[in-house]
């Protein structure tokens, strides 16, 4: 199936409806997820701390939020 296929539809005509519609629903989905802000905060000052006493962190860096439970990775 040629790209220019999606163009025209069974007719011949050009449907740019339909072409817009299959691309968008070709797409992967995008990922929407968030971490708060604070949690983006809290990582960035441990990457600083341990830069400034001459130390890489390697791993990943998990928080669990007290009140909801939620972890954070």
């Amino acid at each position: 199936m040629n790209k220019d296929d999606l163009k025209y539809n069974a007719e011949g005509y050009r449907d740019k409806t339909a072409e817009t519609a299959i691309r968008a629903a070709d797409k992967p989905p995008k990922s929407s997820y968030q971490p708060p802000y604070e949690v983006t905060e809290m990582v960035d000052m441990f990457h600083k701390i341990a830069r400034a006493y001459g130390y890489d962190i390697d791993n990943r860096i998990a928080f669990r939020d007290r009140k909801s439970g939620m972890v954070y990775r």
